[in-house]
């Protein structure tokens, strides 16, 4: 009865993995691109009569604000505090500027894939500035200790879990080397200790603090908070669990921590992130959970079979492997092709972007290790497991070698930290034209996105209480006109896409400078409003 029971318990282990690996992903908050500026007031550049009261920033999603800095003409700088969250849009109260010249609005932010996200705008009141500012800084020491940290997190992350997984599945536990049951564990403590600091420095450059603010709680609590936060706390269970199969006796209890490690490392990578945060979310985030498992099951066996072939025991683990692999790359083959499909923009990105000249770097790392893998598949794994003189040798040391441009390819890979994916940059230069609209009745803020080659024109109307408050409407109808230039009044009905947001998804309109709009909009029955301004299309 005790043996049945056990073998129901066993059988029960699979579902209870995929139950759990589905909960924790269905956990992780919903999916946003990464976040750009798409517009602002005053516009960046303009030149003001009077001082301006307020300033606004409006994102293509919702943000946090992190820190908002008023630089002077004088080069003298005032942090902003009285910032006001509209959904996409941060409103900013201004102090006095009194002084004629050039100002900068620097900001910073916090986008829902968390990764912060900074810029200035200038405007001038008056006389310009003579010189122009120029607020954009770096910080090398810093960013060096981020790609290291990422670096080292993946090294441990996909080295020491996969190890698990491999000794998990070949039974070896009475038959590790004391290295071998030295180094794997510390694998697994290299990337605990690594995502910690991830997750710290998350909060440094979100805030743009010196590195002795990791001493602190301000940078920790805003990280925190941020979809890092998610990845690293799963990433902490992950290698728990591979730990707890590490120690293990009992075969079944090894394979199913393992299995359930593997699948947690996946959830933590697919929680944030450039990948996983890209659009369409169904294809982007189980494409980074899929790679990361193949990733894992690909590189994680590096190591446990270079150690195997110093033991005189690779016939197990190496017929295992030889076994796997041709589906483990055809996995990471179709998920790595997803993700470029959804990050990439055009072709061209691939050379002409930073994001597409790592990617091609790391793309030639993988065809040298691909290339040394079927040499190993075809020429060597045979020869050894047919005890042909010289053979192990000789394995180990291409064995090695690919674990050297594993190292290459991650070290490569941590650059993606500081380099937004194409599509993400589209959404940076794309030409935008906005207006703010403000009347005793309501507000509204209009963005027109002017038609590419990849979609029409589009307009979008955010309509607002004057309390800044979302605005309930039932219907909304966008009049253009040109009277100057003999144009009769175009009529776009609007669609609702959220709470306050509507929008014209196909706006086609005669070439013309500007257009006069109104934006008609019915409370209720008895009640309608109407909301003018101009928009100056000479920007398409």
């Amino acid at each position: 009865m005790q043996t049945q029971s056990l073998h129901r318990q066993a059988c029960c282990h699979p579902l209870l993995v995929l139950l759990i690996a589905l909960l924790l992903l269905a956990w992780v908050p919903a999916l946003h691109a990464h976040a750009s500026l798409v517009a602002s007031k005053p516009d960046s550049g303009t030149i003001l009569a009077q001082s301006p009261r307020t300033a606004s920033l409006s994102f293509n999603e919702s943000v946090s604000p992190l820190l908002m800095t008023l630089i002077r003409p004088d080069g003298s700088s005032e942090e902003l505090g009285d910032v006001l969250m509209q959904d996409q849009r941060l409103e900013l109260a201004l102090p006095p500027m009194e002084t004629e010249g050039t100002y900068g609005l620097s900001w910073r932010v916090i986008s829902a894939d968390g990764h912060p996200v900074g810029g200035t705008l200038t405007f001038a009141i008056g006389t310009p500035s003579a010189n122009l500012m120029d607020s954009t800084r770096s910080n090398p020491v810093r960013n060096g200790l981020i790609w290291l940290a990422r670096l080292l997190g993946y090294l441990g992350l996909f080295t020491g879990i996969g190890w698990v997984v491999y000794r998990a599945l070949t039974s070896t536990s009475n038959q590790t080397s004391t290295q071998q049951s030295r180094l794997a564990p510390r694998m697994l403590a290299l990337g605990a200790i690594a995502l910690l600091l991830n997750l710290g420095l998350v909060g440094v450059d979100a805030l743009d603090l010196p590195l002795s603010a990791l001493f602190g709680t301000t940078a920790w609590k805003t990280a925190v908070s941020t979809s890092m936060g998610v990845a690293v706390l799963l990433g902490w269970v992950a290698l728990a669990c591979a730990a707890l199969s590490w120690q293990a006796r009992s075969p079944t209890s090894q394979k199913w921590l393992a299995a359930l490690a593997l699948t947690l490392l996946g959830a933590s990578l697919a929680s944030s992130g450039h990948a996983s945060t890209a659009d369409p979310a169904c294809l982007s985030r189980p494409s980074v959970w899929l790679h990361v498992v193949a990733l894992t099951l690909w590189m994680g066996s590096f190591l446990p079979l270079a150690y195997a072939l110093e033991q005189a025991q690779e016939s197990r683990l190496l017929t295992l492997f030889s076994r796997w692999i041709p589906a483990v790359l055809l996995v990471l083959i179709l998920s790595g092709a997803a993700l470029i499909y959804v990050q990439f923009d055009q072709l061209a990105s691939l050379w002409e972007s930073r994001y597409g000249q790592v990617l091609s770097a790391k793309l030639i790392l993988v065809l040298l290790l691909l290339a040394l893998g079927a040499y190993n598949r075809y020429r060597l794994t045979q020869a050894v497991l047919q005890q042909r003189s010289n053979a192990r040798q000789a394995l180990r040391r291409v064995v090695r070698l690919e674990y050297v441009l594993v190292v290459l390819i991650l070290a490569v890979a941590a650059l993606w930290r500081f380099t937004p994916p194409p599509r993400a940059l589209a959404q940076l230069v794309s030409p935008t034209i906005s207006s703010h609209i403000h009347t005793e009745a309501a507000r509204a803020d209009l963005l027109y996105i002017p038609a590419t080659t990849q979609h029409p024109a589009i307009l979008t109307v955010s309509l607002y209480e004057p309390d800044f408050s979302p605005l309930k409407a039932q219907e909304v109808e966008v009049i253009f006109s040109n009277p100057q230039a003999g144009v009769e009044s175009i009529t776009f009905p609007a669609e609702l896409t959220r709470q306050d947001q509507w929008e014209v998804s196909n706006v086609e309109l005669p070439h013309l400078a500007s257009w006069d709009i109104r934006i008609q909009v019915l409370i209720s029955d008895f009640e309608r409003i109407h909301l003018d301004s101009t928009l100056d299309l000479q920007a398409d």
